[in-house]
């Protein structure tokens, strides 16, 4: 079974997520953020990006007013998640190449569920994908294994059957505490060091190469 992540790995979607930030700070009347910190802000969900982005624009601390904003931006972003969003150069035709294996390609992030299962068949087409999992409050997010455990159960793949790949520490930490091999790609949203220092099992820097096969 291949999982991807979404993020920096099968969609550049830093401007979309940026395009949202920004929209949601002026509906609250507090300054931009630069696209580059937003950037460095995001792979844990949606809760952990809102609150670095308010806290470096130096926003209320009140709950209530935090959960507002994060609430504006969930919506903003799932009634239009295409916005701005593609699929990085050759991660299709990378793809198209793994399913010629008949294993299952399996979508998995932080971003929120119905969100994930909205943008992902607009860019890759209905049922592309095996299945499409986003962050549910019914298991705890990356770099917990437990949505890796969950596709593993319902695929009823070994562990040394699954590989994994994402573009930051959160999924190199996710994907070794699911005890899988796990692959960081340059092209997304962290340095090659940043994935360099998490110790993966592979670092790849072009789409190409995600057409790995172990027996």
């Amino acid at each position: 079974m291949y999982i991807f992540d979404i993020d920096g790995t099968l969609l550049y979607t830093i401007d979309t997520i940026s395009y949202f930030i920004n929209e949601s700070l002026k509906k609250f009347a507090l300054p931009a953020c630069e696209k580059n910190r937003i950037e460095s802000f995001v792979g844990n969900g949606p809760v952990v990006l809102c609150e670095k982005v308010l806290d470096y624009v130096g926003a209320s601390k009140d709950k209530d007013y935090r959960k507002n904003f994060l609430d504006f931006y969930i919506k903003a972003y799932d009634d239009n998640p295409a916005y701005l969003t593609k699929a990085y150069d050759g991660v299709k035709e990378a793809l198209d190449e793994l399913k010629k294996t008949g294993k299952p390609l399996v979508c998995f992030s932080n971003k929120p569920d119905e969100t994930c299962k909205k943008v992902i068949p607009v860019v890759f087409g209905e049922g592309y994908f095996d299945d499409i999992l986003g962050y549910r409050e019914d298991y705890q997010r990356k770099p917990s294994p437990e949505g890796i455990m969950i596709l593993k159960e319902k695929f009823d793949v070994d562990f040394s059957d699954i590989i994994y790949f994402g573009d930051s520490e959160v999924d190199m930490k996710c994907g070794k505490n699911a005890g899988i091999f796990t692959v960081g790609v340059s092209w997304g949203f962290r340095d090659r060091k940043v994935l360099e220092d998490a110790k993966p099992d592979l670092i790849i820097d072009d789409p190409s190469e995600m057409v790995i096969r172990r027996a």
